[in-house]
């Protein structure tokens, strides 16, 4: 497994997790977790974009 494939993998088991949380927690909350998971998400992928392109021939 690569280091791409290993963060894309340990970012998707933390969202999952945490979607998972929000049965337990007030709707009010639910936001501030969506916000967090978005961010975290665009983080990742811009990493792995940017790695990406640093493969490219």
């Amino acid at each position: 497994m690569t280091d791409e494939e290993a963060l894309a993998e340990r970012t998707a088991e933390g969202v999952r997790s945490r979607l998972e949380s929000l049965d337990g927690l007030p709707t009010a909350e639910h936001v501030a977790v969506f916000e967090t998971v978005h961010r975290e998400l665009s983080e990742v992928l811009s990493v792995l974009d940017v790695h990406g392109r640093d493969r490219r021939p």
